[in-house]
């Protein structure tokens, strides 16, 4: 393959402009990202429910959240990476929606905690296949000059999915409180809880045909995959940036997932909140910093990258990982429930940010021919290290740092505080070397009139 000019920014510019198709193939692939983190985060919204109904522990019910969706999230994420640099992406994609759709019916009908964690299993396989075919897509799709903002708007889907998790459910409750489902085939035998699992499922079998309709672009790359060995190369290239960037989500994750999976309970043991509430209140808190987060990330990093070039890209996960430290440490002063949503919404503003130029730079420092392996390893320790341990670290800290399940709080200030503190050491080194390139570039690349 012939190699293309290098902008004055520093940009490769082998691919085309944006196009419509690649807009069209952003939305449905975010809507998939939302139903996505809705099947797999409405669990939360239902703790107590579940608890009862199944007679379970907290800590058995975190098993539920985090370790039952992440062992094979994790250990899925690197073949689904590896199928998704091979085969059709797309086709990758409709066959994991159609699993995880299957599966979240699956938790609704589930009858002990065995039988839920087996269906949980197979959500967290079917949705290991949709961020890595579905990033390696959208940078096929689209320049360099428009991979932040595309894939910005992608992650929306999380942003939103995190939170419509709980104000769907909530509406899903209250509608089925007044009997809305009743006449739907054997919901009304079904409890509460039961029901609102097997409704969110639906949207995953509507969306099939949109993820059918997405044509398959061509692959940068003509040389197939790269040699296991060539993959470890470059991930340890650039002072380990790639594989950096991928710890640091993972560990990142422990205190989202610490976070998302306990306020809602929090909020409604500690402050009395219903689910109506608590959906309205934490969806208003995570997606408007999130969306805002996912959108100026995005945008952001590309004028970075057109101005000084793609090393300073990274520059701005300082500010990002920054701002979590600060969310966690609101979350120990909260005094109220919406203290501690607007804690929430600060620490969402700077991961979901972080989340997104992360994306961005370890595509841009990686080949084509391994881009959806790469998202898929960063999945691997987001799932073995921030979904897994991320829930259930939270019950832990409480029974035994401050004395009982009670002390939810300062268990989940206490854990995403750690978190955040351990993911600026892992990320220090490639911002410090940003920052050196930012110094010596002032105004000299990608200047725009």
């Amino acid at each position: 393959m012939v190699n293309s000019p290098t902008s004055p920014s520093g940009i490769r510019s082998e691919l085309p402009p944006s196009t419509m198709t690649g807009w069209y193939a952003v939305t449905v692939l975010c809507i998939a990202l939302l139903v996505s983190y809705t099947d797999r985060l409405i669990i939360n919204l239902v703790v107590d429910p579940i608890r009862a109904d199944l007679s379970l522990t907290d800590v058995e019910v975190s098993l539920l959240q985090g370790a039952g969706f992440a062992i094979i999230f994790a250990l899925a994420g690197l073949p689904s990476g590896r199928l998704a640099d091979a085969v059709s992406r797309r086709n990758l994609i409709v066959a994991g929606v159609l699993l995880w759709s299957i599966a979240t019916v699956a938790c609704g009908l589930a009858g002990d905690f065995w039988s839920f964690f087996g269906a949980r299993l197979a959500v967290g396989m079917g949705e290991a296949a949709l961020v890595p075919a579905a990033s390696s897509l959208i940078i096929d799709f689209f320049s360099p000059r428009r991979r932040g903002a595309a894939l910005g708007v992608f992650s929306l889907g999380a942003t939103f999915g995190a939170g419509g998790a709980l104000l769907i459910g909530g509406m899903l409750l209250r509608g089925i409180e007044a009997g809305r489902f009743a006449s739907l085939p054997l919901m009304s035998d079904l409890a509460p809880w039961r029901q609102v699992m097997i409704l969110v499922a639906l949207p995953g079998f509507a969306l099939l045909p949109l993820l059918l309709s997405i044509p398959e672009p061509v692959r940068q790359n003509r040389s197939g995959l790269l040699p296991l060995s060539e993959v470890f190369r470059r991930l340890m290239a650039n002072n380990g940036t790639v594989l950096r960037v991928c710890m640091v989500k993972g560990v990142l994750a422990i205190g989202d997932h610490g976070l998302f999976a306990w306020m809602p309970t929090l909020l409604q043991r500690v402050y009395g909140m219903s689910a109506m509430e608590v959906g309205g209140l934490l969806v208003l808190a995570v997606s408007v910093s999130g969306a805002s987060a996912s959108v100026l990330g995005g945008a952001l990093s590309d004028w970075f990258a057109r101005r000084w070039g793609v090393p300073t890209r990274v520059v701005l996960l300082l500010g990002c990982y920054l701002m979590t430290i600060v969310g966690a440490t609101m979350v120990f002063f909260a005094e109220t429930g919406h203290q501690a949503a607007l804690a929430l919404g600060v620490w969402a503003f700077g991961s979901i940010g972080g989340y997104v130029i992360g994306h961005v730079v370890m595509q841009e420092s990686v080949p084509s021919e391994m881009r959806a392996t790469t998202i898929a390893l960063s999945l691997t320790f987001i799932g073995l290290i921030g979904i897994g341990l991320g829930p259930t670290l939270v019950p832990l800290v409480a029974l035994h740092g401050f004395g009982g399940e009670a002390a939810l709080q300062p268990a989940m200030g206490t854990v995403s505080l750690v978190a955040a503190l351990l993911a600026f050491v892992v990320i220090w080194p490639p911002i410090r070397v940003g920052l050196t390139v930012l110094r010596t570039r002032p105004n000299a690349m990608g200047q725009e009139g």
